[in-house]
């Protein structure tokens, strides 16, 4: 019975049983093995072999893999999102960014590794331990399994995973912080019975950095997008550096002095296999386990007696003292690169049709350039198989084109389709009914917990021409979205501009808005509760609100120019509530009242009930406050 466990890698269990063996019973596809402190599991392709050798005898080969593997068939359903400037989330997708809400309930920081691993594992019977490993990153997939997802945070974050298969605990540990030390030695003339080293010899003196849409560090680095280090040698060799999930120039700066620190000398790996005294009572106390620094002791083989990682372990159940070890650097294996030849392969098989087509979908922004693109002919361009997905709005110009070469009679009619904004980029940017004419950008800038994501929009078509542009503010849990449009159509003209907060206490939104038709205008502000309007006719004015505030002398006219004046010494009042109440001002006579009913009238102190009658004249009448 063999266990391989690798660190970042496979852990597997292997067993020869006779074929006639009563074991073989309980060896289902949902039972479990324990052993060496470790779950296995049998639910994988290849799991049992039925074997007859050549003595003709028949054999059981077992193939378990560690508990953890389970994780590959789990995922996180419906969905998760932390974007507030995104749409709803498709089925199975994971969206965790780095400026968006916290998923943990503040546990953990947004955007770090731990907040990523344990919004994953939620409702999963698996928990987070330690993890340490630093940096902001987004974390985004779509239908791929909590493992595929563990082991892109891995690559992400980077740091060893480390499982803990039978208390269903994972660590991700950095690789300067996490370095065990129990004072194991791989001893010449002691434990050690055969020893390799491997030196890799690709060294890198120079190294250019990059993170996200080519972030340098130039910036950062005294104008220089490289970093150097000749401490084993002067020579230049030139390296690149590249992290899509990289977004600060601090950070990139950081990790590329530690890869560097890595790639400029000489890297050995060990492959040791050595007599495992530890079934000894006197050697007992000495232990190790997987991920642990241990010291290596040859004078030949090590004359400067390192202290490497254990980063793979094999070894018999059974007889443990039958051991092998990998320790150092790990080197890239044969296996490791058959699966990325098959990772490769069903990359093509998803991105590629059976006619060798490709979608746009599958193109990430800028990654196709003017140079990538100048030989493009359109007698290379089938009817109908380039649409807006592949084609950034703007980014494709007339110098990217031969002249003569791309005619009208060269594109079908509806082959040019809009995808980009399709996808609604900016929230409040919605696209006009068959554009026939679209103009299109937008951004995204993040500065510490802030995510400010803006866009413009110009669009055309026969009945109308319709600008907008709008911008999304988020700052920790406070999402803020403003949208200004400008409509103009043949028989009006309209602008609107809105503003949403969107927070933990609520949401709360406002709008104004001017209509000009040729025999109208309407003005309107108000939110969800309460409008103000003024609508403006050839016959009237109208003036809706819940309050009307007029300040300063205002002067009335009737049709005879009779004249009331308002101002600020409240001569004459009218408060208009249930009840209408009217201060008059001395030596004012005759107010018409016209069909005011059940009115009070005060003068000199003195009010009763009045029903108007006759007629008011407000000739001499100062009035306050209508």
């Amino acid at each position: 019975m063999l266990a391989d466990a690798r660190l970042n890698g496979e852990s597997i269990l292997e067993l020869m049983l006779p074929a006639t063996s009563e074991k073989i019973s309980e060896l289902t596809p949902e039972c479990e093995i324990w052993a060496g402190g470790r779950v296995y599991i049998l639910r994988k392709d290849e799991a049992i072999d039925t074997i007859r050798d050549d003595k003709n005898v028949l054999w059981t080969k077992v193939m378990a893999v560690e508990k953890w593997y389970e994780l590959d068939t789990s995922y996180v359903e419906p969905s998760i999102s932390n974007d507030p400037t995104a749409r709803p989330p498709a089925d199975l997708a994971v969206i965790i960014v780095g400026g968006g809400s916290n998923l943990s309930g503040n546990r953990y920081s947004t955007g770090t590794a731990a907040h990523a691993l344990y919004a994953i594992l939620q409702g999963s019977d698996w928990t987070m331990g330690t993890v340490d490993v630093t940096g902001i990153r987004d974390l985004e997939a779509e239908k791929v399994s909590r493992l595929e997802l563990i082991k892109m945070i891995q690559d992400i974050w980077g740091g060893y995973l480390v499982f803990d298969s039978i208390n269903k605990i994972i660590h991700l540990r950095d690789a300067g912080k996490w370095q065990p030390y129990n004072g194991f030695q791989v001893r010449y003339r002691k434990n050690l019975k055969h020893i390799t080293r491997t030196q890799s010899n690709k060294i890198v003196t120079k190294l250019y950095a990059f993170g996200h849409d080519d972030l340098d560090i130039a910036a950062v680095n005294g104008g220089k997008k490289y970093i150097t280090n000749n401490s084993y040698t002067s020579r230049e060799y030139v390296g690149i550096y590249k992290n899509q999930d990289i977004y600060s120039q601090s950070e990139l700066k950081e990790k590329a002095i530690a890869e560097l620190e890595l790639i400029c000398r000489p890297r050995y790996l060990y492959k040791v296999k050595l007599v495992d005294v530890r079934v000894l009572p006197e050697y007992e106390h000495e232990d190790y386990s997987l991920g642990d620094m241990v010291d290596i002791i040859d004078p030949d083989i090590a004359p400067d007696s390192p202290r490497p990682r254990i980063i793979r372990h094999k070894y018999n159940l059974f007889q443990p003292w039958q051991c092998e070890l990998d320790i150092g650097d790990p080197e890239e294996r044969l296996i490791e690169q058959l699966k990325a030849s098959f990772n490769t392969t069903g990359f093509i098989d998803g991105k590629f049709n059976g006619n060798g087509q490709m979608s746009g979908n599958y193109l990430e922004d800028m990654t196709v350039t003017d140079a990538k693109i100048k030989n493009l002919t359109a007698d290379k361009i089938t009817a109908g198989t380039i649409d807006a997905n592949l084609i950034n709005v703007i980014n494709l110009n007339a110098s990217n084109i031969t002249t003569g070469y791309l005619s009208a009679d060269r594109i079908k009619a509806g082959s040019i389709t809009i995808g980009k904004v399709d996808n609604d980029f900016v929230k409040g940017l919605d696209l006009i009914k068959n554009p026939t004419f679209l103009s299109y950008a937008n951004e995204t800038n993040r500065l510490g917990n802030v995510i400010v994501n803006q866009g413009t929009l110009i669009q055309q078509n026969a009945e109308q021409i319709s600008l907008q542009a709008a911008r999304v503010t988020s700052v920790d849990n406070r999402v803020t979205s403003e949208a200004a449009r400008l409509d103009v159509r043949a028989d009006r003209i309209q602008s609107t501009v809105e503003r949403v907060d969107d927070d933990v206490n609520g949401r709360y939104g406002i709008k104004s808005e001017i209509r000009q038709m040729a025999d109208e205008i309407t003005l309107k502000v108000g939110d969800d509760e309460v409008i103000s309007a003024i609508n403006m006719s050839r016959e009237q004015i109208t003036i809706d609100a819940d309050r009307i505030d007029l300040r300063g002398v205002t002067s009335i006219y009737g049709d005879n120019r009779s004249e009331a004046t308002f101002d600020r010494y409240g001569d004459f009042s009218i408060y208009h509530d249930r009840n209408t109440v009217f201060y008059i001002y001395n030596g004012f006579d005759y107010v018409d009242l016209g069909s005011l009913i059940g009115v009070f009238l005060r003068v000199s102190g003195a009010t009763r009930s009045f029903v108007p009658q006759g007629t008011w004249d407000f000739s001499n009448a100062r009035v306050i406050g209508l």
